[in-house]
């Protein structure tokens, strides 16, 4: 079985969501920022993961334009 100590992206990918939270001590974080600064891998994930944070914000605040709300509706199937 592989433990943190021996796969650090395992390690990293348990504190993505608490590091994008901010819910981590300073060790832990000074741990995730120091992995993502070396790890090509791990930085793609952060950035995929920030990304779609902001998009589904983005996407809440948003509102639907009148058009598209009355196509969707268009769409929609009866449910009985």
């Amino acid at each position: 079985m592989t433990s943190f100590a021996d796969d650090p992206c395992a390690k990293c990918e348990e504190l993505l969501q608490p590091f994008l939270d901010r819910e981590l001590n300073e060790a832990e974080r000074a741990s995730a920022e120091a992995h993502l600064a070396l790890c090509s891998y791990c930085r793609k994930r952060y950035r995929f993961e920030a990304h779609l944070r902001r998009f589904v914000r983005q996407s809440v605040v948003e509102e639907m334009p009148p058009g598209l709300k009355a196509r969707l509706s268009e769409l929609r199937t009866p449910l009985f």
